[in-house]
């Protein structure tokens, strides 16, 4: 019985490991094909309470998504298993943080469906395919849950569990000099302000961001050259090869915060908290670096430190 089990076993993985060589391998060849991306609320329904199957050539596993945006994972390669974190962007996309995998960086895709298929597929921002995903109600691997402690999402999940979609809208150009926006006699929710606050910082040189609240964003490639952000936090950020340039950081707080590649010339980062980061071949040449704490941090490859 177990061989038999194990048989099984194996026999499905090599048989979703073929179902994704098979797969288009571009988003213009599953657009040809009649694919359809999904929207948010789709993105939404598929994942909420449900299990998914990510295969790729070189990953199989199980990814339960609790509703209170935590995620749970088993490899069935190697029967690892990994915790994490996932969202929705208002741009369609699906972004899923495991704690280890992938070194704990932030990945967002779009996702679709080829007509008559029972499977999807999540394209990455260049339009590769990056699974081959299978769809299973509620925990059906029972993985263990470990919930979030009460973090506060930046993008839409939060919106869609209390059904009330976010309005997907276009970015207003942001000018050089941008305040953060005044919100006292706003009726905005906090969760639309963070927002705002998001798409400001992708390209918003010299803005003002003083004690901005940026923890968790996806900020990779953004260019914030000569940015104010003293006292911000950005606590868990993604700011992977971001442009940093001149920005004063003074006072502000980037615990476990993604910076390979960041460019951090001549940045004030007096007073600033870097514990458990990844600065990984991030340039710190001319910053300055006083009071500066650097406890459990990557720093293979980086300059000025």
């Amino acid at each position: 019985m177990i061989l038999k089990r194990t048989l099984s076993t194996v026999t499905a993985g090599i048989l979703l490991l073929f179902l994704s060589s098979c797969a288009p391998s571009t988003l213009r060849s599953i657009e040809n094909q009649g694919g359809k991306a999904l929207n948010t609320q789709e993105i939404f329904n598929l994942t909420t309470n449900n299990t998914l199957r990510l295969v790729s050539s070189d990953f199989d596993s199980h990814v339960f998504f609790s509703a209170d945006g935590s995620l749970s994972a088993s490899s069935i390669f190697n029967n690892n298993n990994d915790f994490g974190s996932w969202d929705i962007r208002i741009d369609d996309k699906i972004c899923l943080k495991f704690d280890v995998w992938y070194f704990g960086d932030t990945n967002c895709y779009s996702t679709y469906k080829l007509p008559e298929k029972d499977h999807f597929l999540m394209f990455t921002g260049n339009g590769a395919l990056a699974y081959t995903v299978t769809a299973q109600s509620g925990n059906s691997q029972g993985l263990k849950i470990k919930t979030k402690n009460g973090k506060e999402t930046v993008f839409v999940r939060k919106s869609l569990t209390k059904k009330q979609a976010l309005p997907i809208a276009a970015t207003p150009p942001i000018s050089p000099r941008t305040e953060v926006p005044d919100t006292g006699n706003s009726n905005a929710s906090t969760e639309e302000i963070q927002q705002t606050l998001v798409r400001m910082a992708q390209d918003c040189p010299g803005c003002n961001l003083v004690d901005a609240d940026l923890r968790h964003s996806y900020l990779v490639g953004a260019n914030l050259e000569g940015a104010n952000l003293k006292g911000a936090n950005l606590s868990g950020a993604n700011l992977r090869r971001a442009n940093l340039n001149g920005a004063n950081l003074r006072g502000a707080t980037l615990l476990s915060t993604n910076l390979p590649g960041a460019n951090l010339k001549n940045a004030d980062l007096s007073g600033v908290d870097l514990t458990g980061s990844n600065l990984i071949h991030a340039d710190f040449t001319g910053a300055d670096l006083s009071g500066c704490i650097l406890k459990n941090t990557l720093q293979e490859g980086s300059k000025g430190l």
